[in-house]
């Protein structure tokens, strides 16, 4: 039974894809709400849901910390107008699903939050490269919905919700962020040790930057 809008509607399974699920959706059982995530044409609720921030799950294991790509020392523009990808692949099991991806802004001077927007997709990783035929989700945030905490040291943490619960892909998945920005030439991110991949629109391909750096992010996931 699905809560929507405070009206009561039973689906049956062959039902699941074909319905329109809002933001405000609820499945509702025995008497309660719960949230929920659709992949395939598999829904599941969630009975109790945890967030956990920055951690590795492994199966069998304990919990360790953190979930992110190593850090440097160092920070890399997001430049406007620009696609560039990189691959997030975790030592985790494919039953975690991903709440938010959080980017650490590294100049206050350089972040006007009413100037442009993040565009983000989520693509799939089937040879080590951004999939554009693959697409798993797509959204966009403008800046002005960030209301970032600077510290003495100008960082600040950056979530990006995500529209809804992304199922973690056994081989993992590629972030592409391109901001989109007409005055603002690039948003300063702190800098990761992987690094990442350029969009050239001229060849339709995608290019392995080894001599960049890429983002710097931590994971909130649920289990």
């Amino acid at each position: 039974m699905i809560l929507d809008s405070n009206q009561k509607k039973n689906l049956q399974k062959n039902e699941i894809i074909t319905y329109h699920f809002s933001e405000d959706s609820r499945v509702f059982h025995d008497n309660q709400t719960f949230e929920y995530v659709i992949n395939n044409d598999t829904l599941t609720f969630f009975d109790q849901i945890k967030e956990i921030d920055e951690v590795v799950i492994e199966d069998g294991k304990k919990i360790k910390k953190p979930v992110k790509n190593e850090r440097k020392i160092s920070s890399m523009a997001l430049v406007a107008n620009c696609k560039t990808a990189f691959l997030v692949k975790l030592k985790a099991s494919d039953k975690i699903f991903i709440n938010s991806i959080n980017f650490t802004v590294q100049d206050k001077t350089d972040f006007d939050k009413n100037l442009g927007k993040i565009k983000i997709q989520i693509l799939e990783n089937k040879t080590d490269l951004p999939d554009n035929t693959n697409l798993l989700m797509e959204f966009e945030k403008n800046l002005s919905e960030f209301d970032l905490d600077f510290n003495n040291y100008q960082l600040a943490k950056m979530k990006i919700k995500f529209p809804r619960k992304l199922k973690y892909p056994k081989n993992g998945f590629f972030v592409m962020m391109e901001y989109i920005a007409p005055k603002s030439k690039y948003l300063m991110l702190r800098a990761g040790k992987e690094h990442f991949f350029w969009f050239y629109p001229n060849e339709n391909k995608w290019k392995y930057m080894k001599e960049y750096p890429s983002f710097y992010y931590t994971l909130d996931i649920i289990k």
